[in-house]
Parts: structure tokens; sequence; C-alpha cells
């Protein structure tokens, strides 16, 4: 999302999620493969990104922060926001002209040919690996992160050790000296989401299950889960609250407001965002007819502003971001409403089946239709990393509003909806 988010601020779009464009031809060709083959491949690409666990030693967070900044225009700007990753917030951000600085990475570990269904094995690879990581980055936590669920083929390749900063980064703080306008606040996303853990040692804890379809409980009920004993911030989406406290130290030092932006899921801001988005539409003059809902990754925050299109961000295309559309859908009405779905590659508990987004599509006035989505193919539908970006570029442009979505008037959309909290 950091990337998508940079490229919109230099008015770029994010293509073929970020992949050279070469790529395209060969994920597009991942349709004409039977089924258990296209799942086999897609687990072994995506195990191909992992670090290989002797590498762990070498890996610098602080150079992966000093990268994250040096990806925006080196410019002022009137806000800078750090915490929690979010679609729905990163589709306002772009409207605003504002940069994001994660909390978390993931930092994937290969592990070839595991067994998603092995929890104890999960677990022991990161006791195993994780502390030369721990040691040589001394400000972050490690969250070991197992899904056997939604992840259940990438999981076969690779184990998600997923990092949060418990300490504004130097990278951070340098870029937050430099590039923030005097006076203007840092806005802290605070997903408020946790989850039960086992926890290995200090900085060091395990996650069995994540967000995407089944609750923590229906996790614990699985053969070999582990016993629990701690509840934290969730891996994925969660703020760990120790960084607030640096995060107000430094902006004290330096006197910027801090603003808390705090919800309890993911899915909570979407229906805001795209509010207050269309409400930015209509002060340009620009009519919101059409709805453009992204899934997960697969989105592009400035072919959204270049199409003048409203976008509403669901977390993965599980039946809770299917109700939450529903939901959004009950009170408001667009000529067209294209979704976008992210594949992940099996029908695991939890997920809306692609019938189930085309009937939401088909609630437009006009037109609706799943954009870059062969929906026989889903949720094993890999091309869709290939088709959506074409797809996209398709859709009529729109006129674009004049000038960018005042960071004030965005925080005051956001107050406005129940599902989120705006201290500051």
């Amino acid at each position: 999302m950091l990337l998508a988010l940079s490229r919109a601020l230099e008015e770029r779009p994010f293509e073929y999620l970020g992949q050279s464009p070469m790529t395209a031809p060969l994920v597009y060709a991942s349709r004409l493969l039977p089924l258990p083959l296209r799942r086999r491949v897609y687990a072994f690409v995506t195990g191909s990104e992992g670090l290989p666990p002797r590498r762990l030693p070498e890996v610098e967070l602080e150079q992966v922060a000093a990268w994250a900044v040096h990806q925006y225009p080196q410019r002022q700007y009137p806000a800078v926001v750090v915490g929690s990753s979010n679609g729905a917030l990163t589709h306002l951000y772009a409207a605003c002209g504002i940069p994001w600085l994660p909390q978390t990475w993931l930092v994937p570990v290969r592990r070839r040919w595991a067994d998603p269904d092995d929890v104890r094995g999960a677990l022991d690879f990161g006791v195993q690996h994780a502390s030369p990581l721990l040691r040589n980055n001394a400000t972050v936590g490690l969250h070991a992160m197992h899904d056997p669920n939604q992840d259940a083929l990438s999981a076969s390749q690779m184990a998600y050790f997923r990092i949060k900063w418990h300490a504004l980064p130097p990278a951070y703080q340098h870029f937050l000296t430099h590039r923030l306008q005097p006076h203007a606040p840092i806005i802290v996303a605070r997903d408020a989401s946790t989850w039960p853990v086992t926890r290995v040692m200090d900085h060091h804890v395990f996650q069995f299950g994540a967000q995407g379809g089944m609750s923590p409980d229906q996790y614990q009920a699985l053969p070999g889960a582990l016993e629990t004993n701690d509840e934290v911030a969730e891996a994925e989406w969660g703020f760990d609250d120790e960084l607030l406290e640096h995060i107000r130290s430094y902006a004290d030092k330096h006197e910027h407001p801090v603003v808390e932006l705090r919800y309890r899921h993911p899915q909570d801001p979407a229906a805001a965002v795209a509010d207050t988005y269309a409400a930015w539409l209509r002060r340009h003059d620009i009519e919101p007819n059409r709805l453009l809902v992204s899934s997960f990754i697969v989105l592009d925050p400035w072919q959204t502003i270049d199409t003048a299109s409203v976008p509403y961000w669901t977390y993965f295309p599980t039946s809770q971001g299917a109700h939450a559309l529903s939901d959004y859908l009950d009170g408001h009405t667009f000529d067209e409403i294209d979704i976008m779905l992210f594949s992940h590659g099996t029908r695991s508990r939890g997920l809306a089946e692609a019938d189930c987004w085309q009937q939401l599509a088909n609630r437009a006035r006009r037109r609706g239709r799943l954009l870059g989505v062969e929906r026989s193919a889903f949720p094993a539908d890999f091309s869709t990393f290939a088709r959506y970006t074409p797809a996209l570029r398709r859709l009529p442009r729109g006129r674009r509003p004049q000038s960018p979505l005042s960071v004030e008037t965005a925080l005051l959309g956001l107050s406005e909806s129940e599902r989120i909290s705006v201290r500051g």
C-alpha cells in the first residue's frame, strides 16, 4: 500500500501490484494451467519472495525505513500519517496528498513445502530463526503469524514474520523533521484489532490465525491449536501502542499536534472514507457516479482520483467485507459499480464467492461488473493481478478536483462516523 500511495502522490498509477509490466503475460497465462498446478505455482512463486533463514542476521530494518521514506516525493507535507495499514485510509491520504509511514512490515521467510496445518512446526520455525533478527533490531517486536485458512498456499512456502516498530526509526524522524510543515499534525492510524497469542519471549509472539473470515475462537477449536497466554495487537493490522509514546515525545519536542484515528477493525473506515471522498468531489462540482471497490492490495489510489470514482475498500473478499459493502449500498446509489477482487487461491472459511460480489455490483443503476475478474476461476484467479491494470485504464477519465482534500476536512469527515474516533 505504501507503493500505491507514493505513486499516487506522484500522480502515477499503481500498476500490476508494483511489479514490472514484463511479468504481466506470464501472470495472465496462469489462467491456462489446471487448478492444482495453478495453485502449486502460485504457492511456489510467493514463497520465492521469502528470505532464506540464513540471511535473517543481515536484515537491518532501519534500512527498510530509509527505503520507505525515499519512495515519497521530496516536498513539504501538511500532515504525515504513522501507524496501521488500511486501504480505505490510503485512498484518503492520496486525496489529501499526504504520506503514510507504516508501523508494521512483513519479513517473509522461505519455508519450502511446509504443512500449513502443522501449527507447532510454524511456532518452532520462528523460535529457531528469529533470534538474530531481533538481536540486530532492538526497537521492534516480532509477531510470527501463521494462518492455514486464507494463507494456506503461501504458508506452505514461507513464514510470515510481521515486525512492528516500538519507536520511531531514525529515517522516520528525519522525514518528519524535514518534510512535515511547521506545526502540521502527525496523524496516528490506530487499528485496535487484537488477537490471542503464544508469547515466545519479550519481543516475540506467535499468532495462530488472522483477520479474514474466522474468529480467534474458531482457530482455537482447530486440531493442533496451541495454548495462548496473552492478547496483543493483531499481527497484520493492529497498532502496538508502545510506538504512540515515542510519537508523542517527538511531536512535543518539535511542536506538532498529534491526531489519533482509532477504529476496531480494518473494514471500519471504508464507509466514512467513501462518504468523505464523495463530498470532496461534490465540492468541486463533480457528481460521484461510480463506486470503485478495491480488495486488499488490489487497489489504485491514483486511478481512482483520475476516474473521479468513489473508493470503497474491502480488507479481503470475505463475507464480512461483502456485508459491509451491502450495508453501504443500502444508503447510497451509483450509476456504475466496479468491483475488484483479491485472489488467494483457496475457498477459505468466510470467503464470499464471486456470485455474491456480482450481485452487489448489480445494485448499480446502470452497470455493475467485476473488474478484471474471471468469475469461474475465483478465488484462484491469479491472472486478475495482470488484468486489473488494463481494466482500470479502460475506465473513462473523469474531471479531477482542482485542489487536494484538506486534512482538516478529511478528519472532520471521518469524525462523523460511529466507527472511527478522531482525537486531538
